[in-house]
């Protein structure tokens, strides 16, 4: 009987890559908690739609300064300008994120009443674009 050899291990560029995404990850997980509370927290007051005007930002602003100490490390620009590039390379990623936000919100009346849910969504819509932008865009 023949035994399979050893598992072969990932070289450092893969286990970087692994790592990198496994954090981006939890810090997505961090960055959703700030969307859906503020937009749980706001919903009832201002509506749903308005709620997330103001977690998004918020949230986008954790997952920036998060995703620059832990995951990425800060890159060479000042803070300031790292941010506004952060923003602006995810883009895509917003536009995802809240395109599905939105259409799942003004189309299904149960998540209309459970916004969190739309935020989910539309978090993992955005999850690859952000990636891929923060990773070869921003944090180079």
């Amino acid at each position: 009987m023949l035994r399979p050899g050893p598992e072969p291990t990932p070289s450092g560029a893969s286990r970087r890559l692994r790592d990198e995404m496994l954090r981006f990850g939890l810090v997505g997980v961090v960055g959703f908690v700030v969307n859906a509370g503020l937009v749980e927290a706001f919903a009832a007051f201002i509506g749903p739609a308005w709620a997330q005007a103001i977690a998004f930002p918020a949230a986008v602003t954790t997952t920036w300064w998060l995703n620059r100490r832990y995951t990425f490390a800060a890159s060479r620009y000042h803070w300031r300008h790292e941010w506004l590039r952060y923003a602006g390379a995810n883009m895509l990623g917003w536009i995802a994120n809240n395109g599905v936000y939105f259409l799942l919100i003004l189309n299904v009346a149960f998540i209309w009443r459970h916004a969190s849910i739309a935020v989910a969504a539309g978090s993992l819509a955005g999850m690859a674009f952000n990636f891929a932008a923060s990773k070869w865009l921003v944090f180079r």
